[in-house]
């Protein structure tokens, strides 16, 4: 575990932009734009590389300043949440949760091995937490979206996604409203795999909402009919934006637009409609059928998209 270094004072030169310097103040600045405030629950996405050139003169500057930002925004009362995904169970890999590294990013592997952040025991999709409800979201669940996730305890809490300059694309939360609505491109299976927990090695298994590798995700409707409705706050800073929305939002506004139309998440356009339409009827009443295609397209295409 990395000791906990204060940047509170820092306000070096993070990024250069269009010929204007970005520092960490103009990170919180924007995050209470976007509508952060103290005692907020935030799990964040990130693309550090999206706001501009980096001028920051260090790895640890930089990063440790973004974070600074976010806790300073949330203040001590709020939940900070970082995905540290890692896909170890796909890959055939043991999942250590003190040494396995993060898939998702160079912010969230910088994260979890902060002073005060614990990660969850999750041997494919866990997260890293720092904050008041710390504790809560690290209880174990073996549903990845399901009740028991930490997607559904960040919709029960109502607390917001925020996108620090990742795409909309990049909204994890998007299954569970998926696996909570029941869409007919995605069933549950259970995989096993080993783990390491308490320093000591077990076999582990979690429930996933696995999507059959034929159908392609698309969130650009999703999106546009948040800002549509000004549901999301979008912010630019840089090069890049930061975006917030409350989950609970996310939540209703795709559940509504999964009832009218069941491949909204999906790409449901040209082709892609035509074929949607023909095997919907065997999606949804023939699931032998449905489960072979899957296998015979995932070894062609391998597009599995977790």
């Amino acid at each position: 575990m990395e000791s906990s270094r204060s940047y509170s004072k820092m306000n070096e030169p993070l990024y250069e932009a269009n010929g204007a310097i970005l520092r960490k103040i103009d990170f919180q600045k924007s995050l209470k734009k976007a509508g952060i405030e103290k005692g907020d629950i935030i799990f964040v996405h990130s693309d550090i590389g999206s706001f501009g050139k980096l001028l920051a003169s260090g790895r640890e500057l930089l990063l440790g300043s973004l974070i600074e930002s976010l806790k300073e925004s949330v203040g001590k009362s709020g939940t900070i949440i970082l995905p540290t995904f890692s896909y170890s169970i796909e890959k055939k890999e043991v999942f250590d949760p003190d040494s396995t590294k993060s898939s998702v990013g160079t912010l969230t592997e910088f994260f979890r091995k902060q002073k005060g952040v614990k990660r969850t025991l999750h041997p494919t999709h866990s997260v890293a937490v720092w904050g008041n409800l710390k504790d809560y979201f690290s209880e174990k669940g073996e549903d990845t979206f399901g009740p028991d996730s930490v997607f559904a305890k960040l919709h029960m809490s109502n607390g917001k996604v925020v996108f620090l300059g990742a795409p909309f694309q990049s909204l994890t939360f998007a299954h569970y409203i998926e696996q909570m609505h029941g869409v007919p491109y995605r069933n549950i299976v259970k995989i096993k795999g080993k783990m390491i927990e308490n320093k000591k090695p077990k076999d582990c298994s979690i429930k996933y909402y696995e999507k059959y590798s034929y159908f392609f995700t698309s969130l650009a409707k999703f999106e546009n009919c948040l800002i549509k409705n000004k549901t999301m706050k979008e912010v630019q800073l840089g090069n890049g934006k930061i975006i917030a929305v409350e989950s609970s939002k996310l939540f209703e506004e795709g559940t509504n637009l999964l009832g009218k139309d069941p491949y909204f998440f999906l790409r449901n356009d040209g082709a892609f409609k035509i074929f949607n339409i023909a095997i919907y009827p065997f999606i949804k009443y023939f699931k032998p059928f449905a489960k072979i295609m899957d296998k015979i397209f995932s070894r062609i295409v391998l597009n599995r998209q977790l």
